[in-house]
């Protein structure tokens, strides 16, 4: 068994993997950053939750699976502690270690929001807004570290995905300043 895991083609699905989970955790920010916005229907709002939560597991389970991957890598294999321990890669350290918080941010995001009900509201959000700096571990993780940011579209789909966070974030704010003026004034 162990010659046919050697044999697969683990720097390509490394690479693979690693651009997945990022895309996924993407889509699990994108996602949650919509739910919050006034007007949807019970029924749609219902459906982005399921598939923000659904979008961001994946995701995380899918990244701990690149991570994994290392440990078996013919070509730069990483160790246990390289991969768990922030900033201890013998290779580029710093992006590594970017990778491995990015890593624990989505775990302790996920695991928080199974055990929302138990916590205080303001520490779920806190915690809950971790996801935009984790993001952006994550995309540091992959212009830093990923041997594919060379080519022209994945280097863009990072900008756009940015882009994207970005703008949905400043409208946001301007929509949930209002509301919450709109809504502080009902409460008068």
């Amino acid at each position: 068994m162990t010659e046919w895991i050697l044999q697969l083609p683990t720097w390509e699905m490394i690479r693979f993997f690693g651009l997945l989970s990022y895309y996924l955790l993407f889509a699990g920010v994108v996602l949650g950053i919509s739910y919050s916005f006034p007007g949807w229907t019970p029924k749609t709002k219902g459906k982005l939750y399921r598939l923000h939560g659904a979008v961001s597991v994946s995701g995380m389970f899918i990244g701990v699976f690149h991570a994994m991957l290392l440990v078996i890598d013919t070509y730069m294999p990483f160790s246990w502690y390289e991969i768990l321990l922030p900033f201890a890669a013998s290779h580029s350290p710093v992006v590594n270690g970017l990778g491995t918080l990015a890593a624990y941010g989505m775990a302790i995001i996920i695991l928080t929001t199974d055990l929302r009900n138990k916590l205080h509201r303001k520490v779920w959000r806190v915690i809950h807004f971790a996801s935009y700096p984790t993001f952006v571990l994550a995309l540091a993780h992959g212009i830093g570290g990923g041997t594919d940011t060379k080519e022209g579209w994945i280097f863009l789909s990072y900008v756009v995905t940015f882009a994207v966070v970005s703008i949905l974030l400043i409208a946001r704010a301007f929509l949930g300043g209002k509301r919450s003026l709109a809504h502080s004034a009902g409460r008068r």
